[in-house]
């Protein structure tokens, strides 16, 4: 068998073993639907579409078609609402959609760990051509454990699937190695999917002109046969988003579609309701908790500027060099809003390149000491702040292992709601049909008898009254955000965060109009209405 047979089977020997040890995790935190949204929240608001695009058919062919491809949460493309349905398909037949939990491990599973684990073969294969043992291993390991991918690995989100689709076009530009056959035409489609699942794909806008151009320079395809494929390249990358989009063909969701990516651009860019702040300096902590201490980051560098300095390994760095740094400059000088993710799809690549600086350190031989002074030097610089690296990654991934294993345990939501349970609702009759309106970080079983209520963002008096609620659970973590010093300056709305920070003030002085406190600790609030209050507890 072959070195390269050997290495591929060992990798994903590896990966199935990391497949694998989610799986205990996977499926907690997530008893019911309501209990997603105090662990992630962007789970929460998803968790209902693919559900509705399986159990909810039409009674025509047509409607079942609307119903299916229509899926109304625009934030992200279809490629990734259509792989969670299909990744549900199984549960479905077997079992149906009922069970939270199980649903919640097939979509973290199979939509955020499995094209994650596809995504660092294929690049550990772009940068080593499984020629070394020691190489592959050692990238692919490092890669699956870099903290913010460790962590993604925990929910269900289109990080992975489209970090996936960044390195098919990636490896299809590689492949193609400026020939412009059918492989560069893949990359297109390639591209195309990604640009489907999150429009971060479009940041290949310098990378394929760059390809272009350095096929005419290096003389491996003229001015006319360049404009021709841009063309057929730009054609196909078209043809595969909107085929990928099948929502586009209804007008009502092509506008629904359209306001919301422009919402989700102005939040990107000023802040949900409080604006925040743009630079690097506001970026650092995050790089450097979840991705790469500073030493590490500049090493990275230095290695993407070797591997571009190099002849052989040129085309690729030249790749990863133009699709990264664009985008990391979006990130770090426009968008406020700071995700642990967002960073993925941009210096896993560049970390990728490590080999090429241990390329460039390594001494030619061991034995002459004196005349290789300077590479001993350097190696033993760059093995200490790698094996740094590789020391603070295994430790947070340990701890965030542990933490994800105990979360139900050690929620303070979730104790919140079992000690509201208690000394509140087991005292409220069971005939009695209560609506509850509670923070999304709050927690309440999910019961028939409850009619559970939220909102998302900022809410006041109007939107209590509007929901008419009997119990009131809130966060005090909110309330504290929105009424400290300092906080009302920088609302984006000054009307709206006003009334909401009366309501807060209120909630923090017990004072809530039409209710009564019934109940808070360190984590929470909760407020009963006064007519319930009068009825059961005076």
């Amino acid at each position: 068998m072959q070195k390269k047979s050997i290495i591929l089977l060992i990798l994903l020997f590896l990966g199935a073993v990391y497949f694998f040890l989610f799986w205990p995790i996977n499926s907690l935190g997530a008893r019911d639907q309501i209990m997603i949204s105090i662990f992630e929240p962007d789970e929460f608001a998803q968790y209902s579409h693919p559900l509705r695009m399986l159990d909810q058919p039409g009674k025509t062919l047509n409607q079942s078609i609307y119903r299916f491809t229509a899926y109304q949460h625009y934030y992200y493309g279809y490629p990734f609402y259509f792989y969670s349905a299909v990744a549900l398909l199984p549960l479905k037949f077997i079992s149906g959609l009922d069970n939270t939990a199980y649903n919640m491990l097939f979509l973290r599973q199979l939509v955020s760990v499995l094209p994650m684990i596809a995504a660092v073969m294929l690049l550990v294969y772009l940068q080593t051509r499984f020629q070394s043992y020691l190489r592959s291993i050692f990238l692919f390991i490092f890669l699956l454990t870099v903290p913010a991918v460790f962590r993604n690995n925990t929910w269900w989100h289109p990080e992975s699937l489209v970090f996936l689709f960044i390195v098919l076009t990636f490896y299809f530009l590689y492949k193609d190695d400026l020939s412009f056959g059918k492989c560069f035409y893949f990359s297109a489609i390639a591209c195309g999917f990604a640009i489907a699942t999150k429009l971060i794909g479009l940041f290949f806008f310098i990378t394929i002109p760059t390809y272009i151009l350095l096929g005419v320079y290096q003389g491996r395809i003229n001015f006319m046969k360049a404009v021709k494929s841009s063309i057929i390249f730009v054609v196909l990358m078209a043809i595969t988003f909107v085929a990928c989009s099948p929502f586009l063909l209804f007008a009502s969701e092509r506008k629904a579609a359209f306001n919301i990516q422009l919402r989700q651009s102005e939040a990107m860019s000023d802040g949900f309701v409080l604006s925040y702040a743009k630079g690097p300096a506001a970026w650092f902590s995050l790089i450097d908790n979840n991705y790469a201490q500073p030493l590490f980051l500049l090493a990275s560098l230095v290695s993407l500027g070797i591997g571009i300095a190099k002849k052989e390994t040129r085309l690729l760095s030249l790749l990863i060099a133009t699709w990264s740094i664009p985008f990391m400059l979006y990130l770090l000088f426009t968008v406020v809003i700071k995700p642990k993710h967002f960073f993925i799809p941009i210096l896993l690549p560049v970390f990728s390149t490590l080999p090429f600086l241990f390329d460039a350190v390594w001494p030619r031989t061991f034995r002459l000491v004196k005349a290789n002074l300077v590479k001993f030097v350097l190696l033993a610089v760059t093995l200490v702040v790698v094996l740094t690296q590789v020391i603070y990654n295994f430790n947070f991934d340990a701890k965030h292992y542990l933490a994800e294993l105990n979360k139900e345990k050690d929620s303070q939501a979730i104790q919140f709601y079992e000690k509201l349970d208690e000394i509140v609702f087991s005292k409220i009759s069971a005939d009695d049909h209560l609506v509850i309106f509670r923070d999304v970080h709050t927690y309440v079983k999910d019961l028939p008898r409850w009619d559970v209520k939220y909102r998302w963002g900022l809410y006041d008096y109007t939107v209590i009254k509007n929901t008419n609620a009997d119990v009131l659970i809130l966060w005090k973590q909110m309330l504290y955000d929105y009424t400290q010093a300092g906080a009302a300056e920088r609302a984006l709305d000054q009307i709206k965060f006003s009334e909401a920070r009366r309501f807060y003030n209120d909630a923090l002085n017990h004072n809530v109009e039409g209710y009564h406190l019934i109940y808070q600790d360190d984590f929470g609030f909760a407020y009963i209405s006064v007519a319930l209050y009068d009825r059961y507890f005076k």
